[in-house]
């Protein structure tokens, strides 16, 4: 019984938890859920978080962590933009397209500065500060983003970009 807030980024939180919390609730009557899906780390010292999900294991205080899951991020366009403008066929083609990826100064963590893994020479043409933003602006046809992969395939209208592996994270 009692209240659990929840600290995860913007994409797991809304794409992944908030889908199966509410059974959560549903079975503990007593309990309340705060789920509170923001892309930045939470302090649990200071009780922003009961829980706190982050991209990069913790390291200060005194803790329990352990990884939660594995997750990979890929390149994706939808598929009007992939009609309208062809889908590169190598990463140095990659320069010829809008590409969509995070505001700099904003990454929050440095696993998320993933954008030179796909191509050394990736150039943010849009840049919006939230993983799901990232992926609603694939899917409008915006141009090619890197997105987690288990967002992107609940996407239908969305296509691979298979020029360059998928890379792995991890939640803790």
């Amino acid at each position: 019984s009692g209240t659990v807030r929840i600290g995860a980024p913007d994409g797991f939180g809304v794409a992944f938890l908030a889908k199966r919390l509410g059974a959560l609730t549903a079975l503990h009557r007593e309990l309340t859920i705060q789920l509170v899906p923001v892309p930045r780390s939470f302090s649990l010292s200071r009780r922003e978080a009961d829980i706190a999900i982050t991209v990069e294991r913790p390291t200060e205080g005194r803790l329990v962590a352990g990884k939660l899951v594995d997750y990979t991020l890929g390149l994706f366009a939808s598929r009007a933009y992939a009609d309208a403008h062809g889908l590169p066929q190598t990463p140095a083609e990659l320069g010829r397209h809008t590409l969509i990826g995070y505001v700099p100064d904003l990454i929050v963590s440095p696993s998320l500065d993933y954008a030179a893994e796909f191509s050394a020479d990736w150039r943010t043409s849009f840049a919006i500060s939230s993983a799901l933003g990232q992926a609603e602006a694939v899917r409008s046809g915006a141009g090619i983003g890197i997105l987690h992969t288990f967002v992107a395939h609940s996407m239908p209208e969305l296509v691979a970009v298979d020029i360059v592996a998928p890379i792995r994270r991890a939640y803790w």
